[in-house]
This record gives structure tokens, sequence and C-alpha cells, in this order.
């Protein structure tokens, strides 16, 4: 560009080298404080300054005409500087690139593209970005002058956009990474879980036997090792969810002093085993009922408790609860406490780390995924608490849990596991959908067992549907993963059946090898009752039935307390 000052017009402004050049040669004769003088030599230090910037600067008129620009702004728009002249329209040279293939989104829409870029000019609003054809990102922001023109600026933001790109890629394949540990993790844990259920559901009907010592401690170390699997699979899955976000807990009524009695029967065996005592002492604050998560208050506490049996060999192990602080307000705590190897006080928060022991040696000899104090320490922060250890080598250990909970009005009382000699004659009956054959088994058998009920197996969904339609069923056992029709599937066309033939909702029970919170989820939402996850305990099995099919205070399956369905047809 050329600058004339007689006619007003803006072209080249030139650089501070040529500045200095034209100062030089002028008449040393003018003065300083000629005002003509002084107004060329701002002119010039301005197209000088501007000329400098980074940033891609243009004016135009009111009319759309170029006024003035910056080699910045030629560099960006090489493919078609050569157009770029004072009072040329801004148009005219966007409709020219448009046709060089400048800009890569008017490609097929050139009208429609060149419009909605003249309003934009027109009616300036956020920054915007364009696209051009050798693969480099522009930022435009452009703003109105007070005589009508417009200012615009051009920012190359191609390296942001490069790095934008390779982060949302990034992103995408970290989801998708995680998508498929998450499937994988689901598919083995039902792949486990399954065979695990035969092992452990048989087990404990094999307890129920008669069996000689020695044949009802090897088959007690079974289910012992079988328990011990599946929490691990549980510990697993816990670190998948925690890791991806979906590591909830819930909030219900529940009697916090009969959970305790429930773990003290539970570990008291177990301590017995080993020669240790064992005790659970509960203040009276502490027997009470409270809003909270029983099943993940359950979970803290046996890691904490199996975790002081497996690491004492001579001596006790106690839990003591009690609170503190206002109704209101008040906190609870937990102390596992016990007389075994103990540790290091340097070490006490490290074992909260996942994959942490106290040392490879105590790896060796005692085993353990290093996962279940983690699980611990998240599960009690979700809750709104913390969890800490103290600890003496060879003086024991005690961890503490302190836990907000507020008081609940009342709570489900606990429910003892039926006597079948109590029982009513009136049978229960049961239809078990399910396409395994050790765990058709595994259910018959623990039903057998427990006695009361008349079972009729089917092995996929669409059997279920049919069985159910052509006789009455009082409870409905349902696996998720099934040939021919899915579990879900069956639920839903049950659930249907009964609302087109009038007849009560029957109680049905999910029993899955599908665990993750989706599956429970979906469980739920098809029109399940409950959702047990194998491989079950024979105890859960019944405390659900009971919870389904009698009243909580009875301890027996009364039947003709029951209101069965309508007869089906």
């Amino acid at each position: 560009m050329s600058a004339n000052s007689d006619d007003d017009s803006f072209a080249d402004p030139p650089n501070d080298q040529d500045a200095g050049s034209r100062a030089a040669a002028r008449p040393s004769s003018r003065r300083h404080d000629d005002p003509e003088w002084k107004a060329q030599l701002a002119e010039e230090r301005l197209r000088a300054a501007i000329d400098a910037l980074p940033e891609g600067i243009v004016f135009l008129d009111a009319e759309g005409r170029y006024v003035l620009w910056n080699s910045r702004y030629a560099e960006i728009y090489q493919g078609t500087a050569d157009l770029f002249e004072v009072g040329g329209r801004f148009e005219d040279t966007l409709r020219i690139g448009i046709q060089r293939g400048d800009y890569p989104d008017a490609i097929g829409c050139e009208e429609t593209w060149l419009a909605e870029r003249m309003d934009k000019l027109k009616n300036p609003g956020k920054p915007h970005e364009q696209r051009l054809a050798d693969g480099r990102w522009i930022m435009i922001e452009e703003r109105r002058t007070t005589d009508g023109g417009a200012v615009g600026i051009r920012v190359d933001i191609t390296e942001l956009k490069l790095a934008e790109r390779e982060a949302r890629e990034a992103r995408e394949r970290a989801e998708a990474a995680n998508r498929a540990k998450s499937a994988f993790l689901a598919n083995m844990s039902h792949e486990v879980r399954t065979p695990l259920n035969g092992v452990l559901g048989l087990a404990q009907v094999l307890l129920r036997t008669s069996l000689s010592d020695q044949q009802r401690e090897l088959v007690q170390t079974i289910v012992s090792s079988a328990d011990h699997l599946d929490r691990i699979l549980s510990d697993v899955l816990d670190i998948s969810r925690a890791e991806s976000g979906r590591l909830e807990v819930c909030t219900e009524p529940f009697h916090l002093g009969l959970l305790l009695r429930r773990l003290n029967g539970f570990f008291a065996a177990q301590a017995k085993d080993k020669g240790l005592g064992f005790s659970v002492d509960i203040a009276p604050e502490a027997d009470v009922a409270v809003m909270g998560d029983p099943d993940r208050l359950q979970q803290v506490l046996t890691n904490l408790l199996s975790n002081a049996l497996k690491f004492t060999a001579r001596g006790e192990v106690s839990l003591r609860a009690g609170a503190s602080g206002p109704p209101e307000a008040r906190v609870y705590r937990f102390e596992v406490q016990d007389s075994g190897i103990g540790f290091e006080p340097s070490i006490a928060e490290r074992l909260f780390d996942r994959f942490e022991q106290a040392d490879s040696s105590i790896t060796r000899a005692h085993g353990g995924s290093g996962l279940g104090l983690a699980i611990s320490r998240e599960l009690v922060e979700l809750m709104g608490g913390g969890v800490r250890a103290q600890s003496l080598p060879g003086a024991g250990s005690t961890f503490t849990v302190e836990l907000p909970l507020r008081l609940a009005a009342s709570a489900p009382t606990a429910v003892a596991e039926a006597d079948p000699a109590s029982r009513a004659e009136g049978l229960v009956r049961v239809l078990v959908a399910e396409d395994n054959p050790t765990n058709q088994k595994v259910v018959q058998m623990v039903l057998a067992a427990v006695g009361g009920f008349e079972v009729e197996v089917v092995a996929d969904g669409r059997a279920a549907v049919d069985a159910f339609a052509a006789r009455s069923f009082d409870l409905v056992l349902m696996d998720m993963h099934m040939p021919v029709m899915d579990g879900l599937s069956a639920i839903r066309l049950i659930r249907a059946y009964e609302r087109q033939t009038g007849a009560a909702p029957t109680p049905l029970i999910v029993l899955s090898a599908n665990v993750m919170e989706e599956h429970v989820a979906a469980a739920l939402a098809a029109g399940a009752d409950r959702h047990l996850a194998k491989p079950f305990q024979v105890a859960a099995l019944v405390r659900e039935i009971h919870a389904l099919i009698g009243p909580a205070e009875t301890t027996d399956f009364d039947v003709r307390r029951h209101k069965p369905r309508a007869a089906a047809g």
C-alpha cells in the first residue's frame, strides 16, 4: 500500500525504518510545532504500530470498503491478498476467495455462506471461527466504529484447535477404553460369579446335611474360600465404579444395633475357628434406628473385621460402637481393635491406598488384594465420614470409623431364617427362570433345604412368561442373562400380563451375576422387587423372600397370610 495524504485515503503503512528515512528526508527547516507535520508523524507511527501487531488487523469504511490493513492480515489471507486495495469491496474479495476454494465451509452453499458472513460483519456479536483451505483456523472478532465502518481482528488459532482436537480424541479414546474395561469387568464378573454361585450354593446346602466333623470342616473351608473370592470380585467392581465416579451410597432407615449383632453372629464363628476371642460392644446410644446405607456400612465393617481376624494369630478381636453429639448432629464411632501383628505408625495412611499393604512379607504370608481398605475409605467419605488407623508393631491395631447418621423414626426389624417345622402346611409356589443347569440345581436344593416351597424351573425368559400365564405362582426368581428371551424382557411381559388381567403384582426377585449398578437399576425399572447378586447366601435369599411373602415380624412363610394374585386366564 502507499499513502496519499491529499485524498485522505489509507494505503501501505510504512515500517519504522521507512518512517525514519522519511523523517530524515524532510527539510530540517520544518518546525517541530507544525500541526501538519505532527499529524503526519503521528499517522506514520500509528501505521507502524498496527503493522507490528501479531494479530491481523483490517479497517473497513461504512460501505464495506478496505481502508487499512496490516501485513499480518495479508499473510493470513494469502490466497486473496493480491486483491486487497484501498477502496476495494470486502464482499468482492470474499466472493473471489470462495471461487478460489479458500473457504471449505462455503462449498455447496456459497451464497448462504456469503450472506451469513456479511451479516456477521454488519451485526458483530461474539468472536467466531473460520476454517481456511490450507487447514488453518482463524478467530475473527469485529466491531463497528462511530462513523459506521468496522474494525476486524484476526488471530490464527490453528495450534489451539489442533491441541483441542488431540485432547478430544484422547478423551474419546479414554472413554472408549473405560467402556471396554467396564464391559470386560461386567462380563468377567458374570462368568466367574455363575460357577461360583454353584460352588457356594451347593456347599451351603451340604452344610445342612449330616456330616462328620472332618467333612463339615472341609465344606466350611469351601464356603469360606468362595466367600473370599466373592469379596475380591466385589472389591474389583467397586474400584472400577470409583474410578468412573459411579460408586454410590443410598439413604434408608435401618437398625444399627441389629446390623452390628448380625456381624457378631457371622464373625464370632470365624474367630472361634482360629481360637480367638471375639466381642461386639454396642453402647445404648448406638442401639437405635438410623438413616444411612446399611449395605455399605456393613461392607466397611466387614472389611475391617476380616482384616483384623486375618492378621491376628493370638488374643482377640473386638468391635465397639458408640455415638457422641446431640441427636440432630450425632456422630457414630466404630472401633475395630485386634491384638495382631500391627504395623509402623508411619505407614498408617498408606494402608488406605489401593494395592497397598504394610510390606511385601505380609502380602506373602497373609495374601489379599490390597483393595479392601481403599474401598472402605472411599465409601466412608462418600457417606460423609472418615476412617483412620493406629498401630504399633506387635501391639495390635485399631481402625476407627466416624460417621454422621441421622436418627430414624423406625426401621425394619430383623427376620430370622424360617424353621421348616414351624411352617404352615401350604407351599409357596415358586417359578425359577435360570438357564445354567448347576444354578438350577442350586436354587432347587436351597429351597428344598429350607422347606415349604413348590418349585417349577424353566430355562429361558420366554418359557418363564408362558409358565406364568399358565398357572399361579406366589414368587418368581428370575435370572437376567438367558437365551431366547432375557430376564428383563420377561419381567416386563409378566408385569404387562398382570396389568391386563387385573392381577396383583407377584413378588419377583432377580437372581443374577450381573451386579453392576446399571444392571440393578435396569432390573428394578423393569418391574423386579429385589435384585440379589450371585453368588448368594442362603440366609440372604430367605430374608428377601420373607420381606416379600410374609409380614416382617413373622419368622414363617405363611402363604395363607399372603394374598396370591388372581389365577391367570
